[in-house]
């Protein structure tokens, strides 16, 4: 873990150090109490489930982080029992809550959860939330009903746009043959969501049904009291009732091994830019060391216009790259007027568009409907005025925003020429393991996109740690503090090793797919791969000194973003790693660089690695230690020798990044 102030920094990009956690273990039962949740409740080394958490959300689901206190834990004879205070304070007031959690020897768990407002509390959910993990997406599941009558069902494979579940009591699930799990939920009715559409690696039943009017009101002096009941039956493959067997230890190394024969190219790799970062990307251009495939603008007609699409239109002449469009209309007029009148707005600006990704403005936001419901062009009509507009460019449909929209507003294909959505890692929770578990979400969000494009070609939309905007409420959370913190524009993390890491991780798992396209960072700004002065405070960058734009420091995942940029055409061979959780890697090949193999250690804990297939190849390590050179020279750093592999093992520090090379 991190040490010192600087080497949080480091890891981190903030000064706040990670969440504590504390690790329980009562007979075969343990979890980790990290911020109030429940984290990896395992049986006998079994995982069988994510987390049990009682959450609080602002108005605007904001996900505000507790403050915790008086936490006591004992351990006696009859069981473990822990009990803490957690406060909230968001812009819907003051609340806070009053939990139990008892392990007793007899086996099972039970979290008591009492919520108390200080002051009239307004809220979009304030409920327990327990997540099943995404692998078991496709299992057999019993679902028990307040009336105590059964059904028995499935986990949905591809993601389900809709609620699978809902009128819960209870859910049954097997975690591993012969060890049924049950969780019981009490105080409210209950429901599930896929949350695999929001890039979480779980199922989320919570209280409340989503139909009911949000936000809602929790008056003070009210009392809410919820209870979570978890217990286990039969045996994993053996052993005492509801012990089982214990699971195979953790192997302490990582084996990685490269597969022989390519899968398919290499993601191009674009660059997102906005209005206001245009005039900062367009100083610092030449810092980048290559050219990305596209540079994706995001244009509101009406909002925006003719200055706008020439800012965009210089940056374009700077870099040499094509720019994409994110044309979001506001559909006061017919689709083939506006589209119009942006045409000729382009014209003047000098900018012929590479591809186009028509929307109109009301679907930015979270709708839950086709847009005809709402008077406004349907999909179809929109692609083909966008079409007959914009003969010869490519046009995309989709959503600027998450997965969670496309699944639900499905756009028509019928005059698209690709399928696009974005991500962001910060949705629903923002601790340091739970956005890393977004990288296990994407090969479910990729599987069910193709299900949905058929055989349209896959693009990316900008993403990243950080949101773009907020579909769900009125802004994201600017972060002026510059924290850990759900619906965060700016996320520190994007600026640390831990942020290069997820790039990675994120190119590994797109480049597995094979997406056409992947947009994840920026020139500049919260989403940057450089440095500029921003109103937040960025430690350690702030206090660089450098002569113009143009030198100034990189940020991490500059590095194996320009790496990929540079690598057009590239041949994608497969990397098996034996613990995804860890470990992942990018592997390919070039005319030019021959084979590269990148590989990111996931986790605040050093990795030992042992290599197949990478005989004669010697690493490149990007670790706190090399972290300085990195962000003053990337150039130089980028192109220093090697250095030779001992044997076939190598070790990761916390978010480090190795690139091997022969």
């Amino acid at each position: 873990m991190a040490g010192d102030a600087m080497e949080v920094v480091i890891l981190y990009g903030t000064e706040q150090p990670p969440a504590p956690i504390r690790r329980f273990q009562q007979g075969p039962l343990s979890f980790d109490l990290e911020a109030g949740k429940l984290r990896y409740i395992r049986l006998a080394g079994i995982e069988v489930l994510r987390a049990i958490a009682f959450v609080v959300r602002g108005p605007g689901w904001e996900s505000p982080a507790p403050r915790i206190s008086d936490l006591e834990a004992r351990e006696g004879a009859s069981g473990l029992d822990i009990r803490y205070k957690a406060f909230y304070e968001t812009a819907g007031g003051q609340i806070e809550i009053a939990a139990q959690i008892r392990a007793p020897v007899a086996g099972g768990l039970a979290f008591q959860a009492e919520a108390r407002p200080l002051t009239d509390f307004t809220t979009a959910r304030t409920s327990f939330c327990i997540l099943h993990p995404a692998a078991v997406a496709g299992g057999p599941l019993v679902v028990t009903r307040p009336d105590e009558s059964v059904e028995t069902a499935r986990f949905p494979d591809t993601i389900s746009a809709h609620q699978p579940f809902m009128n819960i009591r209870a859910l049954t699930h097997e975690a591993a043959p012969g060890l049924k799990v049950t969780v019981r939920m009490e105080g409210d009715i209950w429901e599930m969501e896929d949350q695999r559409n929001w890039t979480d690696a779980s199922f989320k039943t919570y209280g409340r049904p989503r139909d009911i009017p949000w936000p809602y009101t929790i008056a003070k002096g009210e009392t809410v009291v919820q209870r979570t009941l978890l217990s286990f039956a039969g045996t994993a493959s053996g052993g005492a009732p509801g012990e089982g067997v214990p699971a195979a230890p953790r192997s302490e190394i990582v084996e990685v091994a490269l597969g022989a024969a390519t899968i398919g190219q290499l993601p191009r790799l674009a660059l997102a830019i906005s209005p206001q970062e245009a005039p900062h990307a367009l100083a610092a251009a030449a810092r980048l060391s290559a050219t990305p495939a596209e540079l994706i603008g995001w244009y509101e007609h009406g909002a925006h216009g003719l200055g706008e699409l020439e800012a965009y239109a210089a940056l374009a002449r700077e870099m040499g790259a094509p720019v994409g469009l994110e044309l979001v209309l506001p559909c006061r007029s017919a689709p083939a007027a506006e589209l119009a009148e942006i045409a000729g707005l382009l014209r003047q600006a000098g900018l012929a568009p590479a591809s186009i990704t028509p929307i109109q403005a009301p679907m930015t936001k979270w709708v839950l409907k086709p847009p005809e419901e709402f008077g406004l062009p349907g999909f179809a009509e929109l692609y083909g005025a966008a079409r007959k507009a914009f003969p010869g460019t490519a046009i995309g449909a989709g959503v600027t925003s998450n997965f969670t929209e496309l699944n639900i507003d499905r756009p028509s294909l019928a005059q698209a020429d690709y399928v696009t959505h974005a991500t962001a890692g910060v949705i629903h929770e923002a601790d340091d393991r739970s956005v890393m578990e977004t990288l296990e979400t994407l090969p479910h969000i990729f599987r069910s996109v193709r299900a949905i494009a058929g055989g349209l070609p896959y693009r990316l939309g900008p993403s990243a740690i950080g949101m773009r905007y907020n579909p769900y409420g009125k802004t994201v959370e600017a972060n002026a503090a510059n924290i850990r913190t759900a619906f965060a524009h700016q996320d520190p993390r994007q600026r640390a090793l831990f942020g290069a890491a997820f790039a990675l991780g994120y190119l590994a798992r797109a480049a597995e797919a094979g997406l056409e396209m992947v947009c994840l960072g920026a020139p500049t700004g919260p989403f940057g791969l450089v440095y500029r002065k921003t109103a937040y405070p960025q430690p350690w960058f702030d206090d660089e000194a450098f002569s113009s734009p143009a030198a100034a420091p990189a940020y991490p995942l500059y590095h194996p973003l320009m790496a990929v940029a540079a690598a057009k055409g590239a041949q994608v061979l497969p990397v098996r790693s034996s613990d995804e959780k860890r470990v992942l890697g990018l592997c390919y090949e070039h005319a030019s660089e021959g084979r590269v193999l990148w590989l990111a250690n996931l986790t605040a804990e050093p990795q030992i690695l042992r290599l197949a297939g990478t005989e004669g190849m010697a690493a490149q390590v990007l670790d706190a230690t090399s972290f300085a050179t990195a962000a003053r020279d990337p150039a130089g750093f980028a192109a220093a020798a090697p250095q030779a592999i001992s044997g076939n093992r190598l070790s990761l520090a916390p978010y480090a990044l190795a690139a091997l090379r022969r």
